[in-house]
């Protein structure tokens, strides 16, 4: 991997340890990380970073374990705070995670997941005004993400507010036309505004680019149906 590595430097087993996370080779990852660990066991980062593979392998009791152990070395780091809140959320503890959320604010109130990652919590548990107003304060931060986008626009559909969800979803697809359920999503969208001219489009768009997709197979049926009986193109 390049240069030969220190084996008393922990900050390279650090190093390495993050390539192979990437890599998807969680037990080189946990091993390298432990290394680091067995060096310096002060050293925030690969807690963190043990964390954050156990997040990957869903894990989240020993993700939680380390997030914690990071925070005790480095208790402002709002990273950290968001990494706990998200394995927590994922655990199903719903209240230690809106803690950990809000202490990763209170250290940082520009952290910009953290606001996502409120948003999708509560959008996950069809609290939908809580998910609109974290995803709106997220994208005044940074508003390149479609993704962020896409998931507004269920938020605002879940509340009625069709033209919001339009806005949200168009927005999105601007950022990033390859995501295919967001087209049916519009089609929908625009069906409840009685518009067909732009429900057709979306509608052949989506039939378009999800035809033969397996996990598309339902909505494709729908939107076929729908689309021959709306008449002319």
């Amino acid at each position: 991997m390049g240069q030969e590595l220190n084996p008393i430097d922990p900050e390279g087993h650090v190093a390495l340890g993050k390539i192979y996370h990437r890599l998807g080779e969680h037990e080189k990852a946990i091993e390298s990380f432990q290394t680091a660990l067995s060096l310096d066991d002060k050293h925030q980062h690969a807690y963190n970073n043990l964390g954050l593979v156990y997040v990957d392998l869903r894990l989240f009791i020993l993700a939680i374990n380390m997030f914690q152990a990071a925070l005790e070395i480095a208790p402002e780091n709002p990273a950290f705070y968001n990494n706990l809140g998200y394995a927590y959320d994922m655990s199903d503890r719903f209240d230690e995670a809106l803690e950990a959320y809000r202490n990763a604010l209170d250290s940082d109130p520009t952290f910009v997941d953290t606001y996502y990652n409120l948003a999708d919590a509560y959008l996950n548990r069809e609290t939908y005004s809580e998910a609109i107003q974290y995803y709106k304060a997220g994208i005044e931060l940074d508003d390149g993400d479609a993704t962020v986008y896409f998931n507004l626009g269920l938020a605002y559909e879940e509340t009625d507010e069709v033209l919001s969800a339009i806005q949200a979803y168009e927005k999105g697809v601007s950022l990033d036309a390859d995501e295919v359920e967001v087209y049916y999503r519009l089609a929908l969208a625009y069906q409840k505004k009685k518009d067909n001219v732009m429900m057709n489009r979306y509608l052949d768009t989506f039939l378009e680019k999800a035809e033969g997709i397996p996990r598309f197979e339902k909505q494709y049926l729908t939107a076929k149906r729908l689309r021959q009986t709306s008449g002319d193109r």
